[in-house]
């Protein structure tokens, strides 16, 4: 069948009617208005892809009315067009400009004639920035004085031939993004078959330019501030986490929700621009797909109190609670909670510094695991002993203790209980001659009271009883005739006035003398396990005392004498001792070693003599 009209020219892929009637109106030295009143058509309904004035069209040229039809832009509701196979509104869609490929145009004007320009379906959507075969940037024309007259490509393309050709030849190569094909092979093909189906070419580019924004660009930045290159790398940006599935649009919205500097995030600061659009659209059946994963990771990721609303959905069982809110409720402490829980998944507590949320399921993980703690105080009231001496229990590994984050110190109720039945599964006795109380055995023998009980855990001490009438671990009894290697103390750190006198061999009461002299420096530190503040002497300032003096008792143990002995010797040799503004203190200068070291060789040279002669 010969075409009504002839000769015609041929149709380009995808080219808008308008665009293919301009042409052929100037192949018959016509306007397009005056075309298509002398063909029964008109031209304001060509522009609007009017199906019946597309149906003529096609009979007129041959060619087929589903080609013509997916170069059209025809409107379908309210600011909505069908664009080819897919469908957009007035804000991605610009259906009355010219926006064309600089570079097409020219090639097709230089092989056929001023005729030849055209403009493309695809061209006409916002988002596609840059040309599918020259991969430039389009170049929208300065609209018309009416929108018909903008529609005649043909015309517009003469009056704006400069501009056109300037574009051409500057124009520089940006490569063609994978948002823009996508969104041609939408247009060409309509669905995908992937997630994002549901989704028109505006919701494609509203999600792809606001998740972008969110995810790629500094906090702050609205639309308006963006230049040309800014919003396509945007919008590539965003398509980018969006084409892999639910699952990296998770994932990059956790890496945002990590990227936050706020003690608190919200979910609505965190997706800004993102969050913003989909609020807009949350009526919206086309955005329940991508509505429900943002709604799923918010349920999964934030805090929320039941009932709260996320775009319009009511989040019936949130998963998470804050940290702050579980110790309102729980009288747990944040830095315990993520201590706990990073000691429950075998973590270090630094790991999990970051959180400030916590799910429900491990909260209640968290808090069956605290409910089996207690703190030193509380164990040294349950095994009658000093808190010191649980410290020393811990160390010699009797009893198990944790920390969370803190210096402070938690020994679970199961192993003070398993320490308790051990005790009471021993033989009952009395207090006698030969068998005397822990701290007694332990005071006698020289060797302290936590080893003590080490070694009999350990079944290494055979003679111990219990008094029935002593609680806990003071009512211990053990023969005298048990022998212990005796241990010497080791002292590290600051030493607290007790732990410095023994160190220096010397009284509690000398060690504050000393203090208040200037020789030793006091500190006061608060113990993190009962939080109550103590005084130290510090390490240094020992140490800069006994590189220069020694005290009576040192010299007294270095040379085996007793110091009740020592002390009247010095003195008769007229030795004096350190001087002091506080208070006598039996401290000399270390060179008195000397003295003393020859008073125990006269001694003992003495006692030879008297055990030689008594022999005679």
């Amino acid at each position: 069948m010969i075409p009504l009209l002839n000769p015609i020219l041929p149709f380009t892929e995808r080219e808008t009617p308008s665009s293919y009637v301009a042409r052929l109106a100037r192949l018959y030295t016509s306007t397009p208005r005056d075309f298509c009143s002398d063909l029964g058509m008109r031209w304001p309904h060509i522009c609007s892809a009017h199906l019946d004035q597309l149906a003529t069209l096609s009979l007129l040229t041959r060619v087929p009315l589903n080609t013509l039809e997916q170069g059209a832009a025809r409107l379908i509701g309210p600011c909505r067009y069908l664009v080819g196979l897919s469908s957009a509104t007035n804000g991605t869609l610009r259906r009355a400009t010219i926006r064309i490929c600089p570079r097409c145009i020219v090639e097709a004007m230089e092989a056929s004639g001023p005729e030849s320009a055209f403009q493309l379906l695809e061209w006409l959507v916002l988002p596609i920035r840059t040309c599918a075969k020259h991969a430039v940037p389009l170049l929208q024309l300065p609209n018309a004085s009416h929108a018909h007259l903008t529609y005649d490509v043909i015309e517009q393309v003469a009056r704006h031939r400069d501009l056109i050709l300037e574009a051409a030849q500057v124009a520089k190569t940006r490569g063609r993004s994978s948002f823009e094909t996508y969104l041609s092979r939408r247009i060409k093909n309509g669905v995908c078959g992937d997630w994002l189906d549901s989704l028109d070419l505006t919701h494609l580019h509203q999600a792809a330019l606001t998740l972008g924004m969110t995810l790629a660009m500094d906090r702050g930045v609205s639309r308006s501030d963006l230049d040309f290159d800014q919003e396509r790398t945007a919008m590539s940006a965003g398509f980018e986490f969006l084409k892999n599935g639910p699952e990296t649009l998770k994932s990059e919205l956790e890496r945002a929700r990590r990227r936050s500097s706020s003690r608190r995030s919200y979910f609505t600061t965190d997706m800004g621009e993102f969050y913003t659009w989909l609020k807009e659209t949350e009526e919206d059946p086309a955005t329940a797909v991508l509505r429900a994963c943002v709604q799923d990771f918010v349920r999964e990721n934030y805090p929320l109190q039941t009932g709260a609303k996320v775009l319009g959905t009511e989040i019936s069982a949130p998963k998470l609670i804050t940290l702050e809110r579980a110790r309102e409720l729980h009288g747990v402490g944040e830095v315990r909670v993520r201590g706990i829980l990073a000691h429950l998944r075998g973590k270090n507590a630094r790991d999990l510094s970051y959180m400030k949320d916590v799910s429900h399921e491990d909260l209640a993980a968290v808090l069956d695991f605290w409910s089996g703690l207690q703190n030193i105080k509380s164990t040294a009231v349950q095994l009658n002993i000093h808190p010191v001496q649980v410290k020393a229990l811990i160390r010699q590994n009797v009893l198990e203790a944790y920390r969370f984050g803190t210096s402070l110190r938690y020994v679970p109720t199961s192993s003070v209980q398993d320490l308790l039945t051990r005790l009471a599964g021993l033989r009952i006795a009395s207090r006698a001659r030969h068998r005397v109380p822990l701290s007694e055995y332990s005071r006698q023998s020289g060797v302290a009271l936590a080893r003590v009980v080490a070694d009999w855990a350990a079944d290494r001490l055979t003679g111990v009883w219990r008094d029935p009438d002593v609680e806990g671990l003071a009512g211990i009894l053990i023969d005298c005739a048990e022998i212990l290697e005796k241990s010497e103390r080791v002292f590290s750190g600051d030493l607290s006035l007790l732990d410095t006198a023994a160190r220096l061999r010397i009284s509690v009461g000398s060690i504050r003398l000393l203090r208040d002299g200037g020789y030793l420096k006091q500190i006061k530190v608060r113990n993190p396990d009962t939080q109550h503040y103590r005084f130290y002497i510090t390490e240094e300032s020992i140490q800069i005392f006994e590189k220069s003096y020694v005290t009576l008792g040192q010299m007294a143990e270095q040379f085996e004498i007793a110091a009740i002995h020592l002390g009247p010797a010095l003195d008769r040799r007229e030795v004096e001792t350190i001087p002091c503004d506080a208070g006598f203190v039996r401290a000399y200068p270390k060179e008195t070693r000397d003295v003393a070291r020859k008073l125990t060789m006269g001694r003992v040279e003495r006692q030879s003599k008297l055990s030689a002669s008594t022999t005679a």
